[in-house]
C-alpha cells in the first residue's frame, strides 16, 4: 500500500461523500531534547486516510489530513495554529477537525485530554525564552473549556484495537494547553470545525512496551504482529506502532462522529442563533 493512504476497510463506492479535513498538529523538540515525536510523527502521517463503507450508498469518506508542525512557544505557536486553522477552514469541502498532538514524558499511553484551562504557568522557557507564569490565556473567555468528543467511547475503541489508552482531566500548564485553549476557544465561532482533540503522546518506547503488556487475546492479528519486538526495535518502527493509533483514533473521530447527543444538539442550537 502507498505511504501516503491507509485504508480502514475497502468497499465499493456509489456515491461520493464530501471529504472530512483533519488539521494534524505536533511540536518541536524542547527543553534540550534532540527530537519530539509528536513532530516525526506528524510529518511521516499519511495524507489521505479513508473510512468505512456505512449505509445504503456504501460510500466511504476520504479524510484529508493537513499536517502541521508547531513551535513550542505560546505566542509564535498560536500565530502559526491560527493561520493554519484558517486555511483548513478556507479550503475545506466538508467538516474540519482538529487533531493536536504533543509529548507528556511522564505517560505510558495516550491521553485523550478532556480540557484546556484558560491558565498558564510554564515550569520552563518555551522555546522564544518566554516564560509565562500565573497568567490569563484570554481575558474574555471561560476559564475551562472542553472537547466535545465523547472521550470514553473513544478510549473503548483505542483499548479494543490493542492501542493502550486514557482519559485524561489535566493537559498541564504548558504549551499543550495553552494552544489547546485557544484552539477550543477559535472553535467556539468557528462552526465548520466540528471537534478538537488533544492527545498527549508517551515517548515511542515506553508506549511500545506499555502496548506489549496490555496485549489480550482479543488484541487484533495486525496489531500483535506489530508488537512483536517492538520494544526492542528502531525510533521509526514504534513511531509508526503510534502512528496507527492515530490513524485508529482519527477514523473513530471523522467516522464514527463519536459525540455525547446532549452537546451536539447544544452546538447546533448555538449555531442556528448565529453564535
Amino acid at each position: 500500500m502507498a505511504k501516503n493512504e491507509k485504508t480502514a476497510e475497502e468497499a465499493p463506492k456509489k456515491s461520493a461523500a464530501k471529504p472530512v479535513t483533519v488539521l494534524l498538529t505536533g511540536f518541536d523538540a524542547f527543553a534540550g531534547e534532540k527530537h519530539n515525536p509528536s513532530q516525526v510523527l506528524v510529518e511521516s502521517f499519511p495524507d489521505i486516510l479513508k473510512g468505512k463503507a456505512r449505509g445504503p450508498s456504501r460510500s466511504a469518506k476520504e479524510i484529508h489530513i493537513r499536517k502541521q508542525v508547531l513551535p513550542t512557544a505560546g505566542a509564535k505557536g498560536w500565530k502559526i495554529l491560527k493561520k493554519a486553522m484558517d486555511e483548513a477552514v478556507k479550503q475545506a469541502e466538508g467538516p474540519v477537525l482538529i487533531v493536536m498532538l504533543g509529548l507528556a514524558a511522564n505517560r505510558e499511553q495516550l491521553s485523550l485530554e478532556r480540557f484546556a484551562m484558560n491558565f498558564r504557568d510554564y515550569r520552563l522557557p518555551d522555546n522564544n525564552k518566554e516564560l509565562r507564569q500565573e497568567e490569563t490565556i484570554e481575558p474574555k473567555a471561560p476559564q475551562l473549556l472542553r472537547s466535545h468528543l465523547n472521550l470514553p467511547q473513544l478510549q473503548e475503541v483505542l483499548l479494543k484495537a490493542g492501542y493502550p489508552s486514557e482519559v485524561s482531566n489535566h493537559a498541564g500548564t504548558f504549551i499543550c494547553n495553552e494552544l489547546y485553549f485557544r484552539a477550543l476557544n477559535y472553535k467556539r465561532d468557528v462552526h465548520a470545525i466540528e471537534s478538537v482533540l488533544f492527545v498527549h503522546l508517551p515517548p515511542e518506547k515506553t508506549f511500545a512496551r506499555t502496548a506489549k503488556r496490555a496485549r489480550h487475546k482479543s488484541t487484533p492479528k495486525g496489531v500483535a504482529e506489530a508488537l512483536k519486538g517492538l520494544a526492542k526495535a528502531g525510533r521509526e518502527k514504534q513511531i509508526e506502532f503510534m502512528s496507527d493509533a492515530i490513524v485508529e483514533t482519527i477514523i473513530n473521530i471523522a467516522q464514527e462522529n463519536i459525540e455525547y447527543p446532549g452537546l451536539r444538539k447544544a452546538k447546533i442550537a448555538g449555531a442556528k442563533s448565529g453564535r
